[in-house]
């Protein structure tokens, strides 16, 4: 990507910034640091000055720094780097600059303190989540590659999804086809495969156990591609299937289309949720969906603004959010079933193909 591309987001972040009356900001988090100027690695810092970006690692980086960072100036020592801010002179005396005081530890904290005390720190919340919530075009194209990469993978899988194979087998093909096709590095994060009392688990990890007849199992999985994330979930049951987890297979389904057609720029996150509660709580299931609607995707699996009965947020166009009702029954078994889609002016777009029909397996 061009430098123009990352300084877009930089000159962004200082206007940011300046409504909270700060000079600049010191990123310490590695995902805001890639999604400011673009570098992949696992330590670096980057200081926002009011006229200056100051991008600082280590000698294990110097090429990787040189072939990613754009639109800062690189600074290569092994020293700590709040004092190579100082060393360098990076800020005058009397700034006011911005620290991510959920990224930065008591320890941390104490350090800058100490090592720059000439400059004013202040605790800011959410300036480069904000950005980041508005994906543009190259973001939701990512987003979309990885999408397809899941669609794909699951396509391949299916035919092994069978009474009798274990759980982590599934799982590690799932796996080895997102690191094949995708980011070679890791899949979006590790699947989850439940079947049987495990389904009825939102979070399961898999196991040796054996898929059983009349179960139901969920895969909630996702490929990553250029960093950007996909997750998708779908339920299937087995030969031998109960009407009672038909019934919550349709439930979930319907629910999760109902919160879908509601989904437009200027919607409430808290009243997309409430589509869904509703019909499940209208069914006589609501205590058994007992997690948020969904989540926006990034750079990072989890991201906000979040479907959720406390959200504060409004949808805009080009975010892009997971829609994942649940119900979940200790007797019975659990279904999930995810999308990801794209808020546009007047609805979304379902990125997922992968079919959401009641699927029976032997």
């Amino acid at each position: 990507m061009s430098t123009e591309y990352f300084t877009r987001r930089q000159d962004k972040l200082r206007t940011v910034l300046a409504e909270k009356n700060v000079d600049g900001m010191l990123v310490t988090n590695l995902t805001h640091i890639r999604y400011l100027c673009g570098f992949t690695g696992s330590s670096g810092s980057l200081l926002m000055g009011p006229d200056s970006c100051e991008f600082i690692t280590d000698g294990r980086y110097v090429f990787q720094s040189r072939n990613e960072v754009k639109g800062a100036n690189i600074t290569i020592d092994s020293i700590p780097h709040l004092q190579v801010i100082k060393n360098n002179n990076f800020l005058s005396r009397g700034l006011k600059i911005g620290f991510a005081g959920e990224c930065v530890s008591h320890q941390m904290f104490s350090d800058i303190s100490t090592i720059l005390p000439h400059v004013t720190w202040e605790n800011i919340v959410g300036c480069v989540e904000t950005l980041a919530m508005e994906k543009d075009y190259k973001e939701i194209k990512a987003i979309k590659t990885a999408v397809e990469i899941t669609d794909t993978a699951f396509a391949e899988v299916f035919p092994m999804i069978k009474i009798g194979v274990e759980e982590q087998t599934i799982s590690n093909q799932l796996s080895f086809l997102y690191r094949k096709y995708g980011d070679s590095d890791a899949d979006a994060f590790a699947p989850i495969v439940g079947s049987g009392p495990h389904s009825a688990m939102p979070h399961a990890r898999p196991t040796d156990r054996k898929i059983g007849p009349g179960e139901l199992v969920v895969i909630d999985s996702g490929a990553k591609y250029a960093g950007y994330h996909a997750d998708m979930t779908r339920t299937v049951a087995t030969k031998g299937y109960s009407e009672k987890q038909k019934e919550i297979y349709h439930i979930v389904l319907e629910a999760q289309l109902k919160s879908i057609e509601g989904i437009k720029a200027g919607v409430s996150c808290k009243e997309i949720d409430t589509l869904a509660r509703d019909h499940i709580s209208g069914a006589g299931y609501g205590k058994y969906f007992d997690h948020g609607l969904g989540h926006s995707l990034g750079l990072e699996i989890h991201e906000n603004p979040r479907f959720s009965k406390v959200s504060t947020d409004h949808l805009k166009s080009n975010y892009v959010m997971t829609v994942e009702p649940g119900i979940y029954l200790e007797d019975v078994g659990g279904v999930r079933i995810e999308d990801d889609i794209v808020v546009t002016d007047d609805s979304c777009i379902v990125l997922n193909k992968t079919s959401k029909d009641f699927t029976v397996i032997s």
